[in-house]
């Protein structure tokens, strides 16, 4: 009785090892996501100006090629 007390024992500090981690991850997943989202948008910002264009236009087009490389992506690692 008192192993199948301890192997769950084991199993559940090996789950809760796992929730942790996977708590890092996301949380570092979103950390990234929303730096790389906040450096988009600045060289964004500083293309518009080198290049005297409309934010928007380059927002759009910036946005129009992280679609397609994700799609590209997606179709190759499925």
């Amino acid at each position: 009785m008192s192993d199948l007390t301890e192997n769950d024992k084991l199993k559940a500090e090996q789950l809760a090892r796992v929730i942790d981690l996977n708590a890092k991850l996301l949380s570092n997943a979103a950390s990234t996501y929303a730096y790389n989202k906040i450096n988009n948008l600045l060289l964004m910002q500083v293309l518009a100006k080198i290049e005297n264009r409309d934010l928007e236009e380059i927002r759009n087009n910036v946005e129009r090629y992280i679609a397609q490389f994700t799609d590209e992506y997606l179709k190759k690692n499925s």
